[in-house]
C-alpha cells in the first residue's frame, strides 16, 4: 500500500509543488523554509543522552509542544529535541519555546527526503502530536528501528469517518507505531478501531498548560473596567455576523484568521458594532465597543478578561475550536452544535457546569442572558497530569533506544 502511495504522490507531484511554491510565494517567499521543506537540513552530530524528533503541525500542535518540552528536559536534562512544525504561524509560536536544539520546517513526504532529513536529523526517536501521520516518515523510521508514537492523540468524529474509508491504507500504517497516548477514552477506541496495536489513555496535556495568575493580566484592550467581557474566541466565516447580530451590545471579537480582520470589521459594522483594532488602539483607557484582537498569541490571556467566552468555528459546520483555553480562566464556553473536533471535551465541560452546548443562534441571546454570573468551570483542575504522564512514557521509550543503541 506503501507503494501505491508513493505512485499517487508521483503522479501529482507537480501539482503538489506548484501549490506549495505559490504558498510560499502568498506568505512572503521563505529560502529558509524550502531548503527546509526539501529536506536540506544541517547535519546534528550524535546525542549521548539522546535525541527527540517532535512534530507539531501548527498553533494547537505546538502550544502542546510548549507544554512538553520542559517537563521533557527536567527529567532528562541530556535530551536533545529537535521540533518540526508545517505552518508559519506555528513555526513563530514554537520559536518562543526554550531549550530546542533545532527548530524547522517539516520536510516533504516523499521518500528521498524523508531518508535524507532521518540522515541528518539522527533521531533516537520520533513523537507526532494529536494526527500527523505522515506514511513515508512513519514507514522509514520504522525500516530503521526508530521508534514512532503519537501523543495527545486526536480522532474527531470527522477525522476517523475520514481515516476510516481508508482503513486498508491506515491499519497498516498505524501498526507500526510504537504508542498511541490518546487523550481520552473515546480516541483511543477511534484509534484501536483503525488498527494501532498499542493504545494507552493519558489524557489531555492542553489542560497542563500553566495556570494563569489570580488576577488576569488586563492587557488594556480599553474595554473600561466595570463592564462585562464576552470573548468571541477563533471565529469563522459566517460566524461574526450572526454573534454581532445577536449580541448587540458585544464587548470582546477575536478572530482567529488575520488575514479576515478586514471583513470581521465590515460584519460587525452590518450588525451595528463599531469596533477598533487592537493594532490601532491608542487610547488603551477609553472605552471602546468591541475591539478586534489583529494580533497571534494574546487570545489565551484575553479570556482572562471575559465573563464568558464564545466558541468560534461551533456555529458553523467547521467542528469548534479548542474551549481549553478559556476553561483555564475559569470562563464558562457557549458552544455551537459544531463541536466534533472537540467532542470529547465538550461532554465532560458541559457535564461539570463549564459549558453549554447550544442548537444554534435562536438559543445563544438566551444563554448570554442567563448565564453571565454562572459558577467556575472546574474541569481543568480534574485533568491536570498528563503532560507528566507523557514525558514519563517519552523517557522510558528512549531509555530502551539508548540500550538498543549500545
Amino acid at each position: 500500500m506503501l507503494f501505491l502511495y508513493n505512485v499517487v504522490i508521483l503522479l501529482i507531484s507537480p501539482v503538489l509543488l506548484v501549490y506549495f511554491l505559490v504558498r510560499l510565494w502568498l506568505r512572503g517567499f521563505d529560502l529558509r523554509a524550502v531548503r527546509e521543506r526539501f529536506g536540506f537540513l544541517p547535519g546534528l552530530p550524535d546525542a549521548e543522552g539522546g535525541r527527540l524528533w517532535l512534530h507539531a503541525v501548527s498553533v494547537g500542535e505546538v502550544g502542546v509542544a510548549a507544554v512538553l518540552v520542559p517537563a521533557l528536559l527536567k527529567k532528562k536534562p541530556g535530551l536533545r529535541i529537535v521540533l518540526s512544525t508545517v505552518t508559519p504561524t506555528g513555526r513563530n509560536e514554537a520559536g518562543k519555546i526554550s531549550g530546542l536544539e533545532q527548530l524547522i520546517y517539516l520536510p516533504l513526504d516523499f521518500p528521498l527526503i524523508v531518508r535524507s532529513a532521518l540522515k541528518r536529523i539522527r533521531p533516537s526517536m520520533i513523537t507526532l502530536i494529536e494526527t500527523e501521520i505522515w506514511p513515508n516518515l512513519v514507514a522509514e523510521a520504522a525500516r530503521q528501528d526508530i521508534p514512532v508514537s503519537i501523543v495527545n492523540g486526536r480522532l474527531s468524529e470527522r477525522s476517523y469517518h475520514k481515516y476510516k474509508r481508508f482503513q486498508f491504507f491506515f491499519s497498516s500504517l498505524l501498526k507500526r507505531f510504537t504508542d498511541v497516548l490518546a487523550r481520552g477514552e473515546r480516541d483511543a477506541e477511534r484509534f484501536l478501531d483503525l488498527g494501532a496495536t498499542s493504545v494507552r489513555v493519558s489524557g489531555n496535556v492542553k489542560y497542563d498548560t500553566p495556570a494563569p495568575p489570580k488576577e488576569p493580566p488586563h492587557l488594556a484592550y480599553g474595554l473600561g473596567a466595570c463592564r462585562h467581557v464576552i470573548v468571541a474566541g477563533s471565529t469563522h466565516p459566517g460566524e461574526e455576523k450572526l454573534i454581532g447580530e445577536v449580541l448587540a451590545s458585544v464587548d470582546r471579537k477575536m478572530p482567529r484568521h488575520l488575514e479576515r480582520v478586514a471583513q470581521v470589521e465590515a460584519d460587525l459594522q452590518d450588525a451595528g458594532i463599531s469596533p477598533v483594532r487592537w493594532s490601532q488602539v491608542k487610547d488603551k483607557d477609553g472605552e471602546h465597543q468591541a475591539v478586534i484582537l489583529d494580533v497571534m498569541g494574546e487570545l489565551a490571556d484575553a479570556y482572562g478578561c471575559a465573563a464568558m467566552a464564545i466558541i468560534g468555528g461551533s456555529f458553523i459546520p467547521h467542528g469548534g475550536q479548542n474551549p481549553i483555553e478559556a476553561a483555564r480562566w475559569a470562563v464558562p464556553c457557549l458552544c455551537g452544535p459544531h463541536m466534533e473536533n472537540f467532542a470529547e471535551v465538550t461532554c465532560e465541560m458541559v457535564k461539570q457546569g463549564g459549558a453549554i452546548q447550544l442548537s444554534g443562534r435562536e438559543t445563544l441571546e438566551t444563554a448570554v442572558m442567563k448565564w453571565l454570573d454562572d459558577p467556575e468551570c472546574r474541569v481543568v483542575q480534574n485533568n491536570r497530569g498528563a503532560s507528566e504522564r507523557t514525558a514519563d512514557y517519552i523517557v522510558q521509550v528512549l531509555a530502551g533506544s539508548d540500550k538498543d543503541a549500545a
